[in-house]
């Protein structure tokens, strides 16, 4: 029973679709849809500076990490700085 009415509300549902009238559209539909995505297309950054820029920042980690690990131990500024001693007598 179920199954009847639904086939029936279906088949009336599908009738009302061939009443659907045909719409023409503008004429300058496609020209604008063509200059939208043109615009879209013209604001993305391209692809190989997108690289160029990752491997710049790769390398420039890289050589951070390596100057931060091969650090030159600095020396105690007290053995760079040479003391002279002026004293001309010892009182």
């Amino acid at each position: 029973m179920i199954d009847s009415a639904s086939n029936q509300q279906m088949e009336n549902s599908l009738e009302l679709l061939k009443s659907i009238k045909k719409v023409n559209p503008p004429e300058g539909l496609l020209l604008k849809i063509e200059q939208k995505i043109d615009n879209v297309n013209s604001n993305l950054v391209p692809l190989s500076w997108i690289k160029v820029a990752a491997a710049v920042f790769v390398c420039v980690f890289s050589v951070e990490i390596y100057v931060l690990t091969n650090q030159v131990q600095t020396t105690d500024l007290t053995e760079l700085i040479q003391t002279a001693d002026n004293t001309l007598y010892h009182e």
